[in-house]
């Protein structure tokens, strides 16, 4: 008598079929991602913004790091999901926590924007590192025109482009989680398209 032979076929991780479903625009699996990973990713934006706010600009961390805003960003950015490539919960995390922390604080930098007297500003005040953690040589002042021309010149760049460079430039993370969070094969990858990125935007803002 013959023996059946039985084929095992894997089943995708919840998480990755949750996430699959979210892309394609299914309502009822962005709202189980909403309300699996909100809290989470709230206490961690907060924990960043009370570092990046209240020490440099305590009159506006009450308006940009409440809870209201932090979620009503969260949704927006679950609703674009493309650019997040990872593959397990601990990157989609991270990622959502950086890419809602730079939108709140390109809002504190556009409230800035709309009382700016031209003076000269710190890089803390600015929120980013222009000369980022590898030491390249930048000026400690930044003015509030550069940090327009720099924002204008990322904007050239692809969204995985950018999200890769703020998050060096403001120290986010390490090269080996934006390679999970960003899809790159490896660290090193990461890293070497953050340099590349880094000379073209240092050129970028030589010609501007």
């Amino acid at each position: 008598m013959g023996q059946a032979i039985l084929t095992q076929v894997e089943t995708p991780p919840l998480f990755q079929a949750e996430l699959d479903a979210a892309r394609q625009g299914d309502a009822a699996a962005l709202s189980r991602l909403a309300d699996r990973f909100y809290p989470t990713v709230q206490r961690i934006v907060h924990r960043k913004l009370a570092v990046d706010l209240r020490s440099s600009k305590p009159w506006l961390a009450a308006r940009f790091s409440t809870g209201d805003v932090v979620q009503e960003v969260f949704q927006s950015v679950l609703n674009d999901l493309h650019a997040f490539a990872g593959t397990n919960e601990e990157a989609f995390i991270g990622y959502l926590a950086m890419v809602i922390r730079n939108r709140i604080i390109d809002a504190v930098r556009f409230h800035q924007a709309d009382c700016r007297d031209g003076r000269r500003v710190t890089r803390s005040e600015v929120g980013m590192d222009i000369a980022g953690p590898e030491g390249d040589p930048a000026s400690e002042i930044a003015t509030g025109e550069l940090v327009e021309r720099l924002h204008a010149a990322l904007n050239q760049f692809d969204t995985r482009t950018q999200l890769l460079v703020r998050a060096r430039m403001e120290g986010q993370a390490t090269f080996g989680d934006l390679a999970n969070q960003l899809g790159f094969e490896t660290e090193s990858g990461a890293r070497k398209a953050f340099y590349a990125a880094q000379a073209r935007l240092t050129l970028l803002l030589k010609e501007d």
